[in-house]
């Protein structure tokens, strides 16, 4: 389905975001971004929450003033169109929803502008100026004054953005923090970034924090030492989470590259898979067990199906399941859990009757 190939780029994908928000500056009636010299970031909090592929961004700041006197900047955060297999309609419609800004607990007014380039000049929304497609992307601009007054100044915006994915990976969430490095002092000096995905939750996040971070869990998890396949990314760590979020803290962290995380497979924690032509569509992009002649016998979709119960902890009274359950890292044994329990998500639902009737057949 052509659905299945959009890759929407809804990342923020520009040096100038307040994601790390940019400075802008006028010349001659047209606004250009440039580089800030004297204020700088002192904190960041960065908060993301997923829920049914969605991605709500939450964003606190302590920005620095050295100076005296206050100081007005024109700041803007960035948010690119959609590339990939898209139509001329979603190319030029804006991704982002929800977006806020506050300045000291106030809301700030904001105007939408469009850019070929993340260098380039900021236009209105025109439909003459709204011509991007595949191949030709462009930004909308959320553009806004902050007056910086001296010492600490407190700014946190928000928004939601769509998932992206590609055939391996269902679910793709990008965020820039390069941008920080657009502030004085080329840094952030104290940066906190918070992924909750969920209960029971599996996914994967690029390490760009460096070997200073410290990764911890406000709750229940562990980091795995799983590795997706033909994804050639050694800085991956993978992450299982059976209650609470991943955090991450870092001290003068130079952002020199982008965050990257999102979900391989929402059903099956399991990171191998076969032809996905060998069985019924039906549930097409899960995990499957492969004999060595490519038959797929009675016992192999039991244990498919067993593998939805291990991933809420279940453990088994077969000693063998147990056994083959626990070469995985996601696999936590939770020996206080009981079958009847368990809260399966309607998708899982779907997936255990769909493996029902295969074992039936």
């Amino acid at each position: 389905m052509k659905a299945l190939f959009i890759l929407f780029s809804f990342f923020l994908l520009s040096s100038k975001t307040l994601a790390n928000d940019g400075v802008y500056l006028t010349r001659g009636g047209a606004i250009y971004p440039f580089k800030e010299t004297k204020i700088s970031i002192e904190r960041e909090i960065l908060s993301f929450t997923v829920r049914d592929g969605i991605c709500t961004v939450d964003v606190y700041f302590e920005f620095n003033n050295p100076e005296k006197e206050n100081r007005r900047l024109q700041v803007g955060f960035q948010a690119p169109t959609a590339v990939g297999d898209v139509d001329s309609t979603n190319s030029n419609t804006n991704m982002i929803s929800n977006f806020t800004i506050f300045s000291e607990g106030k809301l700030v007014p904001y105007q939408l502008k469009i850019a070929e380039c993340e260098d380039c000049e900021l236009r209105n929304l025109e439909p003459n100026n709204l011509n991007f497609g595949q191949g030709n992307q462009g930004l909308f601009v959320y553009l806004f004054n902050i007056d910086f007054k001296p010492g600490i100044n407190k700014i946190s915006h928000s928004y939601s953005f769509p998932e992206s994915r590609n055939i391996a990976i269902n679910e793709i969430y990008n965020y820039i923090l390069t941008t920080g490095s657009k502030w004085s002092g080329n840094k952030i000096k104290n940066l906190t970034v918070q992924f909750d995905l969920g209960k029971n939750s599996y996914f994967y996040v690029d390490d760009v924090f460096g070997e200073t971070a410290k990764w911890s869990f406000v709750g229940v998890g562990k980091i795995t030492n799983e590795k997706i396949i033909d994804y050639d990314n050694e800085n991956f760590k993978f992450v299982r989470i059976v209650s609470g979020k991943l955090q991450i803290d870092v001290a003068d962290f130079e952002p020199k590259k982008n965050i990257e995380f999102g979900i391989v497979r929402r059903t099956s924690f399991c990171l191998k898979w076969t032809d996905l032509s060998d069985i019924e569509e039906a549930i097409a992009n899960r995990h499957y067990i492969k004999t060595d002649d490519s038959e797929f016998i009675k016992q192999e979709f039991e244990i498919i199906r067993w593998t939805i119960l291990a991933q809420y902890g279940l453990v088994f009274p077969d000693e063998e399941l147990n056994k083959y359950f626990k070469q995985f890292d996601w696999y936590i044994p939770n020996p206080n859990l009981k079958e009847s329990e368990i809260q399966f998500t309607e998708e899982d639902l779907i997936y255990i009757t769909n493996i029902l009737v295969l074992e039936n057949q």
